[in-house]
């Protein structure tokens, strides 16, 4: 059995992969159509892991800012930012439950890709003007749970979504779903100052 294509666009093909898993077209795309990032926006990611959301946002926005707590992380998510020939990403090489220097309420949006994002709330509240969304990728649905709830607490418009893909094949003699396809990745919880 042949596994699913991702059909990633050409730019994504050339990213190294491994070590941490990647961010899929579909989910920053939801991304994008939910927060409204554009050209104007600015961008806190807590948890470069491979630096593939990087590069998503990164082709969008007006500036990234990128925290990773691991080197090698780090390195990966370098590397394939060089690649995909952006030059509006800023990295730091740090555990964010230390801190972010993101605190004066001018960034669009706060993109976490981390274990307990729930206990980042107060920086992530900070970093973002009126209007900005915070947005947790998470993998186990305890972990969107914990976020939902405790952003509800704190910002507005808090809800979960999570997005399938189901490719069709095309035949002289039918038209229906393949056999695989790129169901589940993450859950994906928003919410907006």
């Amino acid at each position: 059995m042949k596994p699913p294509e991702f059909h990633y666009p050409p730019y994504m093909t050339k990213l190294k992969r491994g070590g941490p898993a990647v961010t899929h077209p579909k989910d920053a795309g939801l991304v994008i159509a939910y927060t409204g990032l554009s050209r104007e926006s600015r961008v806190v990611e807590l948890g470069s892991g491979s630096g593939f959301m990087t590069c998503q946002m990164a082709r969008i926005a007006k500036e990234v800012v990128t925290y990773e707590k691991r080197a090698e992380f780090q390195e990966i998510a370098k590397t394939n930012v060089k690649k995909a020939g952006l030059e509006n990403v800023e990295f730091r090489l740090r555990d964010i439950f230390d801190g972010i220097d993101e605190q004066d309420e001018s960034f669009d949006l706060v993109y976490e890709d981390i274990p307990e994002a729930e206990k980042t709330l107060d920086m992530a509240y900070k970093a973002l003007k009126k209007g900005g969304y915070l947005v947790g990728h998470c993998l186990q649905s305890e972990q969107a749970k914990a976020l939902h709830l405790a952003a509800k607490k704190m910002f507005s418009d808090v809800f979960t979504l999570e997005g399938s893909i189901r490719e069709y094949e095309a035949r002289e003699f039918g038209f229906r779903p393949m056999h695989f396809g790129l169901t589940y990745t993450a859950y994906m919880v928003f919410a907006r100052k």
